[in-house]
This record gives C-alpha cells, structure tokens and sequence, in this order.
C-alpha cells in the first residue's frame, strides 16, 4: 500500500477532463455503471491509464514504469487486487471459513486465496491460507445486517478441508465500497442494481 498521500484521477471524457477524483469514487462510479473500465484515468503524475487497471490495481502499488510493462488486464499492475478481511471468532469458537479475525482476501481469477489465522494448540495461533475456487460458491451478497460483510453461499460440496457442512461464510471488509467491488470481480452481483441517471463513458 502506499505510504504517501494517495494519488488523485481525471477521467478524460472526450475533450474533457473531469476531477480530480480519488480512487474509491471512481470505484463507486463504475460499480454503478457511470463510467465503462475503457475510459482513460490521468493520474495526479500525469500517467495515463485506464479504469479497469486503475480497479486491478487495488492499494494503489504500482509505479508508471511497472503499468507500462503491463498493458493487459487483468490485472494491469501485474498486482492480483487484495482486500483486508476479518474473519470474526475467537479461540473458542473459529469464525467464517475457520478463520480468527484479521487477514487477507485475494482475488486471482477462477479462484480467492484467503490467508488468516487458525487455532493452533490450546492457546496460541498459526497463519494458514486457504484456496477458495469460484466453482465452489452457489452465490455471494452483502451481508443483510451490515453492508461491510460479504456473505459466501458454499455448494453442498464445495471441498474445503475441514469445513465439512459449513454453508455459509460472513466476511467483513474495509466498508461497503469493497464488498461491491469484490462481488463485481467474482461476476456474483448483489441482488439490486441502483439506477443509472449520468453517462461518463465518453460515447
């Protein structure tokens, strides 16, 4: 994650030049279909990019020269977007996917890799990572209670060590921004679209 201040965006929208934006309001404008991941982004070191790198590249890592090395997406950055989690739980009772609290969810394609710690002796933890293939979810959605957690709907199936008949997994996320955003890259939409009223896409 960057550890200066974070960049800022136009949107270059035809002869226009609109912003300058930070990062998460552009996020929220493609998740509610304003803009399209082809619009061209100018970032505030004048590098030229485009939505869609701009999403893949998720905690703003990569440098001009590393985004010019990679113009196919995804992702552009060569930097699989990672989002911070919590898992919940405690030592007497593990939370979703047999997690304890804090870790790290990382979409790569077909699949997540979720990193957390597990219940290790009577006392104590030990990090552990599990890999979590999209063919295994029935769906996801945010959580009815609290927008910032995502709910997994797992297949009766779905082949996770050690998590024998457990359906259904709650993860909380950063805020309600990456949940979206998480549920746009697995293509496993929320329930309700909200309604689109400006065009930003530059056709």
């Amino acid at each position: 994650m960057r550890t200066d201040s974070p960049y800022r965006y136009h949107l270059l929208v035809g002869d226009r030049q609109l912003g300058p934006y930070d990062r998460k309001t552009i996020v929220g404008m493609r998740i509610k279909k304003l803009i399209d991941d082809n619009l061209k982004v100018k970032r505030s070191d004048s590098h030229h990019m485009t939505v869609a790198q701009l999403v893949a590249d998720r905690f703003e890592m990569a440098d001009a020269q590393s985004l010019h090395k990679h113009e196919v997406s995804p992702p552009a950055s060569g930097i699989w977007p990672t989002f911070l989690i919590n898992c919940g739980g405690n030592l007497m009772k593990a939370g979703a996917f047999g997690f304890i609290g804090k870790g790290e969810l990382r979409f790569q394609g077909d699949f997540l890799r979720l990193t957390a710690n597990r219940k290790s002796g009577f006392m104590s933890t030990r990090q552990e990572r599990v890999k979590l293939m999209l063919s295994h979810l029935r769906a996801a959605s945010p959580n009815a209670k609290n927008p910032h957690m995502i709910d997994f709907y797992l297949k009766p199936q779905h082949g996770l060590e050690g998590l024998d008949g457990i359906t259904v997994a709650t993860v909380a996320l950063d805020d309600d921004y990456a949940v979206k955003e998480l549920l746009e890259l697995m293509n496993l939409r929320p329930e309700h679209t909200p309604d689109v009223n400006l065009n930003l896409t530059g056709k």
